[in-house]
């Protein structure tokens, strides 16, 4: 072989493996999206289990215009997208939070208000 065809092969190769690289790190990206956006989906499926729960009289096992004493059902703790939490800031106002389960460091948290309204989204690692 010539030296322009060894020239051409050491290019082509150094051209794909860039391409490769370039490659993982969009799925990469992708991956934390569509992770993070799995998780708005869960945290609005929560704020609309917790705003029945508040709308709910006691007699019914609701919280009778109050987060206060919501427990989170054992189906919306954790699933493939992430583990999840509340904490009821006050009878009107209740905190979302969920952990990804790609990377811990990868969170988000919602404020959910009395009419099952999430809003005050803040996010870490990743997901900002």
């Amino acid at each position: 072989m010539g030296q322009s065809q060894l020239l051409i092969i050491a290019i082509s190769v150094l051209i794909i493996g860039i391409a490769i690289l370039a490659g993982t790190g969009f799925f990469q990206d992708e991956e934390v999206e569509a992770n993070k956006k799995a998780m708005i989906n869960d945290i609005n499926h929560i704020a609309m289990n917790a705003g029945r729960y508040y709308r709910r009289i006691a007699a019914l096992g609701g919280g009778s215009y109050s987060y206060m004493g919501y427990v989170l059902p054992i189906g919306y703790r954790s699933n493939l997208n992430g583990s999840y939490s509340t904490n009821p800031i006050s009878k009107d106002v209740l905190q979302i939070t969920g952990v990804s389960s790609k990377d811990s460091t990868f969170t988000m948290t919602a404020v959910i208000d009395k009419y099952g309204k999430a809003s005050n989204w803040t996010f870490t690692g990743d997901f900002e």
